[in-house]
């Protein structure tokens, strides 16, 4: 007899510092930065590896022309992460964890995407980061040549084009639709010209992220507990933790925490299914929390 395992799945960030060239965001800002044409650039360059990785990695998409540009006036470490900190606070509304989701889109788009280039970088990624992903998609082949997948073991094939549809996108509007054309000779795909041109007229900095609405935290007294009263060892579960490579100054940790099919027993018979009031944080060394969740888990226990 087997039983199945409870998994929860908690995206967990962790910042780490990676050998590898950061991609130069453009400099794109309505009003002078610095005085000199490539004062921008040149303060780019004299960033750190780290904070050079997040400000045109991490945020280059969602960061807003005056951030950016009070983020390269910054004289050291502490003052950037403390920035990084404030970036993410000004967008936390209540019911959405805009940082994690951020992230997660990152990864999704680099294994979804990704190839000779990271995923992310190419412009469905960017979409994918942007707008999440789409209602819907429509392909369109091309039957004079037949579809190539995008790489070696992919189970997906490339069409001539790739229709996202979006029902609607705050600072574009109603019925969004963006076309990606196959780039002749290449295993990926460019935006329509006139998409292109649409997204570039569009306020997309950051308000208009099209992010998901998670559950609030539920179970307070859970919360409480695990505050003041935790006590090691007091839940049996295990855990796997596999990380994902976002961009070179962020990895994702996803962490699989499994409860023993033991625990869905009652008077020595097997419980068909249990749900459990949860609540989950997870703390960096420091003590300080850096992410958590209270829902209900359920699962199921089977031969």
């Amino acid at each position: 007899m087997s039983f199945s395992h409870s998994a929860i799945r908690i995206p967990v960030l962790l910042f780490i510092l990676f050998c590898g060239e950061a991609i130069i965001a453009q400099e794109k800002t309505t009003h002078p930065c610095f005085e000199q044409p490539n004062g921008a650039r040149d303060a780019i360059d004299r960033l750190p590896e780290s904070p050079r990785a997040w400000l045109v990695e991490d945020a280059a998409y969602i960061i807003k022309p005056e951030e950016r540009c009070a983020f390269l006036h910054l004289k050291t470490d502490q003052q950037r992460e403390q920035f990084i900190e404030q970036f993410w606070y000004r967008r936390t509304v209540e019911g959405y964890d805009v940082k994690a989701e951020h992230y997660r889109r990152i990864v999704f788009a680099n294994e979804k995407y990704g190839g000779q280039v990271a995923g992310w970088k190419t412009n469905r990624g960017r979409i994918y980061v942007l707008f999440g992903p789409p209602d819907s998609v429509d392909l369109a082949a091309d039957h004079s040549r037949p579809a190539s997948a995008p790489h070696p073991g992919a189970d997906t094939y490339l069409q001539a084009v790739e229709t996202w549809h979006y029902a609607h996108i705050q600072g574009i509007g109603e019925s969004v639709d963006l076309h990606f054309e196959l780039i002749a000779g290449r295993v990926d795909y460019a935006l329509a010209p006139q998409d292109q041109f649409l997204l570039e007229q569009s306020n997309l900095y950051p308000d208009s992220l099209r992010m998901p609405r998670f559950p609030k935290i539920r179970f307070k007294d859970l919360e409480a507990l695990v505050t003041a009263r935790i006590v090691r060892d007091q839940v049996k579960f295990t855990h796997r933790i596999d990380f994902a490579a976002a961009t070179h100054a962020t990895t994702l940790a996803r962490i699989d925490v499994q409860i023993p099919c033991e625990a869905c027993t009652r008077d020595g018979q097997v419980v068909p299914s249990v749900v459990y009031p949860l609540f989950v944080r997870v703390s960096k060394p420091s003590g300080w929390g850096c992410s958590h969740f209270g829902d209900k888990c359920g699962y199921s226990c089977g031969r």
